[in-house]
């Protein structure tokens, strides 16, 4: 009696054991069994987003510095005008004209010239033999076209802070004074949006 009480107790064990080594095979439970579908839910990871799926805020495109809307002759008899201006293209000119505009060193006065009225400035621009132009020489000839166009980047920046509501020009002299070394127009009607001047 002892044996077959044994006997049964050992088959029980035994099916048990057969029994929960099946329960474990079917739910997955093991290093090598695929996931099931309840850990197949996906968490959030650390690299994502935290604004993922969330709306965009709205993209505010940077408004236009007013411009000045004094006269020419106003500006250059206002005091602080001119560091004004060297401000305003310090910060909102191309690396072009904050290169042309270095070299001005401030305002030399206002006048009217034939037709339009002119704002002269003073600056360390080189003086440009133009005898020598006359002559032939290439090497001052290329010079004064330089200074011509950085001439014309200053007319530009100051078209971008000055609202020019007429024909006007804007006149840099040389570092001697006696000289222009750069004409450039201001016109309404040739002022770009971005401030440039043709």
């Amino acid at each position: 009696m002892r044996i077959s009480r044994r006997k049964n107790e050992s088959t029980l064990v035994r099916g048990v054991v057969v029994v929960s080594a099946l329960i474990a095979t079917l739910t997955g439970c093991g290093e090598d069994a695929p996931p099931s579908d309840a850990a197949s839910t996906t968490k959030p990871s650390a690299t994502a987003s935290p604004t993922a799926g969330s709306p965009k805020p709205a993209r505010q495109t940077p408004q236009k510095p007013r411009k000045i809307t004094l006269s020419l002759a106003e500006i250059a008899d206002t005091p602080g005008t001119f560091e004004q201006f060297k401000e305003f293209v310090a910060r909102h000119g191309t690396a072009k004209q904050k290169k042309a505009v270095k070299h001005l060193k401030g305002w030399r006065g206002y006048e009217r010239k034939l037709v339009y009225p002119a704002l002269e400035a003073s600056s360390d621009y080189p003086t440009v033999d133009y005898e020598a132009i006359d002559g032939g020489d290439v090497v001052e000839l290329e010079k004064m076209m330089g200074l011509e166009k950085q001439s014309q980047y200053t007319a530009e920046a100051f078209a971008a802070w000055w609202k020019v509501d007429e024909k006007a020009v804007l006149q840099v002299f040389d570092r001697s004074g006696e000289y222009t070394a750069g004409t450039a127009c201001l016109r309404p009607d040739t002022v770009k949006n971005e401030g440039s001047c043709l």
